[in-house]
């Protein structure tokens, strides 16, 4: 499933400057949080582990985003981080390029603690030069980049989002009751694929209302309840001016992608952020050409009535060209939200101390040379099994019994403790006689002899 960097296959092909990359790794809610597990609070300011730096299955959490763009050839990389986590997140960067096939050039920015993830990307805007490619530390997929990146290389969307299934998360445990704060009401137009509806289930009353504007041109929409945004976005590169200009957009999911939804079908959404004007100003040169082609006797016609007029909105409609004008600007081009479910690969958020904990045991299933050796094992009359695995420098007690468990590295297992469905960061020391089912351990944490636990997240000493 997920390659690791003994078996990652090299390539001769030189990489060519199409995209920039920008990685949200910070604490911010709208980020994903992990609280109980990074002790990163806002009365603290301080992490001792920030989130990009968390374990999952035996790897930093930010090299799963570092891997993905590599296999997309991104070149040119940027991690956003409050200001009290770059250190230790630079460091993690800077394993990671050692280990690097490509020149791949990371630059960890820091912004100021506290800030949505379009605010991020605002702070950010002069280090952007290209249409850029954003994700959170926290979406961990397999999904080859090029199923994403050819749509959006060959429909020259606005934005491209990336949606997955939330249910298809294999759980060991239960799912907890309390309300999916990420839930969302997700419409698609199943000719297209284009994203046409985006809205919080906590924002949605007893009904769900849907303006007459969008029903009109967008007749036939399917309805999903159980597709999550993963935070994995391409964008054009004239969108962060849509965000330098309106400092209300403060989140993208919330916030920004929402409004291009809206202007899709809505040209007095497009004109209140001129979004007419950056689009006659960043010209799509593929859809230039296509209205230029001698194949398109339509598209002709409408590229000299748009230098002839900019405003042609009192002309009769015209059978052959009124699909063209659709919703476009003067120069035909558009606002398009282009939406790629998954389905045949992984993806899955680690937003949640539920997920974290449910994609580490999912992953290590993959992981090559997880498990000690069993003459090792038998020695001690302890129990290992296959679905689980233990990091470098780790030590095991006598009879032990560790089932469906991911142990870190350096860490103390006493004797006789039992140990299922539960993740063990590094550094963690557990006495003897403890038993625990379904738990988070966070590094350097300690548990005391005969302690019993379930369903709970340690926090770091």
């Amino acid at each position: 499933m997920f390659l690791y960097k003994d078996t990652t296959i090299k390539s001769a092909v030189h990489p060519v400057k199409e995209f920039q990359a920008v990685i949200l790794a910070g604490r911010p809610r709208d980020w994903g949080g992990l609280d109980t597990l990074t002790d990163d609070t806002d009365a603290k300011r301080t992490s001792k582990l920030p989130k990009a730096a968390l374990p999952v299955a035996g790897k930093p959490m930010i090299h799963y985003q570092l891997q993905w763009l590599e296999a997309a050839r991104v070149q040119d990389i940027l991690v956003l981080c409050p200001p009290n986590s770059r250190q230790e997140i630079a460091m993690q960067v800077d394993k990671y390029e050692e280990f690097s096939d490509l020149q791949i050039k990371v630059q960890v920015l820091q912004v100021p603690h506290g800030e949505g993830t379009a605010d991020a990307l605002r702070s950010a805007k002069d280090h952007i030069k290209l249409d850029f490619i954003v994700m959170t530390c926290d979406v961990i997929t397999d999904l080859p980049p090029h199923h994403l990146i050819d749509l959006h290389r060959i429909h020259g969307p606005t934005v491209t989002t990336l949606l997955y299934d939330f249910q298809k998360l294999e759980s060991a445990a239960e799912r907890p009751c309390k309300k999916d704060e990420y839930a969302q009401y997700i419409g698609i137009e199943g000719a297209k694929g284009r994203l046409v509806y985006a809205k919080a289930q906590e924002d949605v009353g007893e009904s769900l209302r849907m303006r007459a504007a969008m029903l009109r041109k967008f007749p036939r929409v399917r309805v999903h309840t159980s597709l999550r945004d993963a935070h994995v976005y391409i964008f054009k590169r004239w969108v962060l001016d849509v965000i330098a200009g309106n400092k209300s957009i403060s989140s993208v999911r919330k916030d920004l992608l929402r409004y291009l939804v809206q202007c899709q079908y809505s040209k007095r959404a497009m004109k209140a952020e001129h979004i007419d004007e950056l689009l006659a100003a960043n010209p799509d040169p593929l859809q230039e050409a296509q209205l230029l082609s001698t194949t398109n006797s339509a598209g002709i016609e409408q590229f000299q009535r748009a230098e002839s007029q900019s405003d042609d909105s009192h002309s009769p409609p015209n059978a052959a060209t009124e699909p063209l004008k659709k919703a476009t600007t003067s120069n035909g081009q558009q606002v398009v939200c282009a939406a790629v479910i998954c389905r045949d690969s992984f993806c899955a958020r680690a937003n949640t101390v539920w997920a974290f904990g449910e994609i580490n045991r999912q992953l290590a299933k993959n992981v090559p040379e997880k498990n000690p050796s069993g003459s090792e094992m038998r020695a001690k009359q302890t129990q290992f099994g296959p679905d689980s695995m233990i990091g470098e420098y780790s030590q095991i007690g006598e009879r032990c019994s560790v089932k469906k468990t991911i142990i870190g590295k350096h860490c103390t297992i006493g004797k006789n403790v039992k140990i299922v469905n539960s993740v063990i960061m590094d550094y963690v020391v557990i006495e003897d006689q403890v038993k625990l089912d379904g738990c988070i351990i966070s590094q350097h944490a300690k548990v005391l002899e005969k302690a019993q636990l379930k369903d709970c997240e340690v926090g770091p000493k």
